[in-house]
């Protein structure tokens, strides 16, 4: 064997030795960025499940809201309803006491007594006392 076949020989040994240093590197760079896409995976995957979750609780907050919107609508309903009946009592009541004021527009004498209430002047009395 000549020198130069031993110093082309040498030459490919360190070149094959520098190649495999390489590999080495590269094998490692590798994993790493495979461990790195687990990670990732497993990021994405718990991203899934809380989006999935989210959606969930939104379904049933909306059908909450919608319950709590129809209830809200007929207690509102009912309570417009009852303002109506109390606008409508309370106007049929003035009318009355209107009515009954001019019909006793003469002043009383001081002697008499006032006239006994009847049994609907009573309840009419009562009714507006109980609307004050």
């Amino acid at each position: 064997m000549t020198l130069a076949a031993l110093a082309y020989e040498a030459l490919v040994c360190l070149l094959l030795a520098a190649a495999a240093i390489m590999c080495w590197r590269v094998d490692r760079r590798l994993r790493a960025l495979r461990s790195g896409q687990d990670g990732l995976k497993d990021t994405i995957t718990a991203l899934n499940d809380a989006v999935d979750r989210a959606r969930a609780s939104l379904a049933a907050l909306d059908r909450a809201s919608k319950e709590q919107g129809a209830a809200l609508r007929s207690d509102v309903d009912a309570a417009r309803q009852l303002s109506d009946e109390l606008r409508f009592l309370t106007d049929q009541g003035e009318a009355q006491v209107q009515s009954r004021l001019s019909r006793r527009e003469r002043p009383m004498p001081p002697a008499r007594r006032a006239p006994e209430r009847t049994d609907d002047e009573r309840d009419l009395h009562h009714a507006l006392k109980s609307l004050r």
